[in-house]
């Protein structure tokens, strides 16, 4: 259970309100920061090319502002050269509310590939949004304690993304999975089912073909109907939770 508690339950908001004192755009990415660093920490992992994704920024915006905040002690930033690497970054205490955990400060090197390797397994599917949000940090550290293998959550990966595939070709709409949570269920899954390798790379193949249409965001053979205003809306309130029982 998350017991991250306020540094001054009298003054936690303080740090938000310096904030009112920097420029337009330096400021918005503070508060995307915060609303997107862990909780018990104040630090995020991810690229500059991930946050200008996320909000629709050009990189060079995203580096001058990180810099700005840097500039006004707002927070202290690892980068390397390039601008596709993933980085490092910490809001300083006079502008994060919470007390750090004593023992998140430094994760080991087992656990840092972990997750890496769990960023890279996600970011090989076109249709799973980027970044990925914060609660999936906190979802791979809960798999990586588990001892959930990086295999697993591979093939879980797999059947839950051709699923999608899938769905979006029999007409549902075509929303990209926003969560890693979308494919827990799937990872129960995944132990009862052991069939040839032959099978899971057969799997790849077809879920990759499926992907190509769902980059071009044309499929020939797509199922289209037509339907009304109130089926539309209802389509697309849950798109993302559906998860149709056939592969591919």
């Amino acid at each position: 259970m998350n017991r991250t508690k306020l540094r001054d339950p009298h003054g936690w908001n303080l740090g938000f309100i310096k904030a009112f004192a920097l420029p337009d755009g330096p400021f918005k990415l503070y508060v995307w920061l915060r609303l997107n660093a862990r909780i018990e920490t104040g630090t995020l992992e991810i690229s500059q090319s991930d946050i200008a994704k996320a909000l629709k920024k050009a990189r060079g915006t995203v580096r001058n502002n990180l810099e700005v905040l840097q500039e006004n002690g707002v927070c202290r930033t690892r980068f390397s050269r390039d601008p596709e690497g993933r980085g490092w970054i910490q809001i300083t205490d006079d502008y994060w509310p919470y007390e750090r955990g004593q023992d998140c400060q430094r994760d080991g090197p087992e656990l840092r590939s972990y997750l890496d390797r769990v960023r890279e397994i996600a970011g090989e599917r076109a249709c799973i949004r980027k970044p990925l949000p914060t609660s999936d940090d906190l979802l791979a550290r809960q798999w990586y304690k588990q001892g959930v293998l990086l295999e697993r959550i591979a093939r879980a990966v797999l059947l839950g993304c051709g699923r999608k595939y899938v769905s979006w070709r029999n007409g549902a709409p075509r929303t990209p999975i926003g969560s890693l949570a979308y494919f827990e269920s799937i990872l129960g899954e995944v132990p009862a089912q052991e069939p040839e390798p032959a099978y899971w790379e057969f799997t790849r193949h077809r879920v990759e073909r499926m992907e190509k249409l769902w980059i071009s965001g044309k499929d020939p053979d797509r199922f289209t109907r037509q339907c009304s205003k109130k089926e539309n809306r209802g389509n697309h309130a849950g798109s993302e939770n559906e998860r149709p029982e056939g592969l591919v």
